[in-house]
């Protein structure tokens, strides 16, 4: 499903006064698009007329805001064309208060003489709320210059379709949230985006069943695979404790034919070590693969099954080095924030002090970063009969 936008033109007429000049910037708006339970946005932004000097940046903020309802909106990380000076003075203040949360830019092009295009993709999967069947895309422009912040305007781009989620292929789920995914193409200096909200469990030891009336229950699990395989073999190494796992929470279910689960959701996860078109096939196949193991052993209807993936979770890695605290995790978390996955950012983390954190990483991280994850979410009428 895909809801096609009109062109856009924004003219930016404020900023021929200021500091940072532009003619203009043009949005040419795609795609509104629902996959599953995620709001799919594609834009093209051509900022070639954007300048700033060395010392100021612009940003261009996305914003996603309800129409009935003005106070529901939803930022999305902006865009900063910024001068090489600013951009130093914005990564030392970030160095500087790095224990404080901070907005990290979908992108920041750094506006100098070796500067060849500023035409963007802009990719981005949000996890989808019911207020936005009815929202407008608006822009928000900033200038910010050695001490102030200075608001540019804010234009409306567009009335964002009415989405058709009747089908099942494309309707949102009823609750629960996917982690935000991010396609951010050639651009320099490209940061993860956080603009999301996470639904599968966080990175941790594997979670107890806790059963809740009129909630969900979860599973984190550690699969061992063949080389070259996908499939699920119990009888490999540890996999049998996880089947047991598994058993101790989806038996009881089957024995009641399931008539009090809304949904299931499967989303499996790979480490960022390595290819990402590998990775990316990888967690897609395995939880696939484990959502044909338990749909067959246990005879789950088809349709209570959602199943998902996230190719590289850097999220989670930036979890578990916020947990553990290793003694190079700034050192870490700043590379991390500063490149981006198309970028290097692995490159320059297996060179950061010669090696020796990526090794342990890959020893003590990655492996924990490798799961599927289950979450079965009840109808809201369960009770605590067991």
């Amino acid at each position: 499903m895909k809801h096609i936008l009109h062109y856009i033109y924004v003219l930016l007429a404020g900023l021929a006064l200021l500091p940072a000049t532009a003619q203009g910037i043009r949005i040419s708006s795609q795609e509104f698009s629902i996959r599953n339970d995620s709001l799919q946005i594609v834009l093209e932004m051509d900022l070639n007329d954007v300048h700033v000097n060395s010392l100021t940046a612009v940003s261009f903020t996305l914003v996603l805001q309800a129409v009935e309802r003005q106070d529901v909106a939803m930022e999305l990380p902006p865009v900063v064309v910024t001068g090489s000076k600013r951009f130093r003075f914005e990564r030392r203040e970030r160095a500087l208060i790095s224990g404080q949360a901070a907005a990290i830019p979908y992108l920041v092009l750094i506006d100098n003489r070796k500067t060849v295009s500023k035409n963007i993709k802009y990719r981005l999967s949000i996890p989808y709320a019911p207020w936005m069947q009815k929202a407008r895309l608006l822009l928000r422009q900033e200038l910010k210059d050695c001490c102030d912040l200075q608001l540019l305007g804010v234009d409306t781009l567009a009335r964002v379709p009415v989405l058709d989620t009747g089908s099942q292929e494309n309707k949102p789920l009823p609750a629960g949230k996917r982690m935000a995914t991010v396609d951010r193409g050639d651009s320099a200096h490209a940061v993860p985006c956080q603009a999301r909200e996470q639904g599968c469990a966080p990175v941790s030891a594997p979670v107890k069943p806790v059963r809740k009336p009129r909630d969900t229950e979860s599973l984190v699990l550690y699969f061992d695979y063949p080389i070259g395989k996908d499939d699920i073999h119990p009888d490999l190494k540890n996999n049998r404790y996880e089947i047991d796992k598994i058993d101790r929470l989806f038996a009881p279910l089957r024995r009641e034919h399931f008539v009090s689960v809304r949904s299931i959701r499967i989303c499996g996860y790979s480490s960022p070590d390595g290819n990402y078109g590998n990775n990316e096939r990888l967690a897609g196949a395995r939880s696939r693969f484990f959502s044909i193991y338990l749909r067959s052993v246990y005879g789950i209807p088809r349709g209570l099954v959602e199943v998902s993936s996230v190719a590289e979770d850097w999220e989670g890695l930036v979890d578990l080095l916020d947990r553990d605290q290793p003694p190079y995790r700034e050192a870490a978390l700043r590379v991390i924030s500063r490149y981006g996955v198309f970028n290097g950012r692995e490159k320059y983390l297996m060179e950061l002090q010669a090696g020796i954190p990526y090794k342990d990483m890959l020893k003590h991280f990655f492996p924990r970063l490798r799961r599927i994850e289950v979450i079965v979410r009840y109808e809201d009428d369960k009770t605590e009969e067991e």
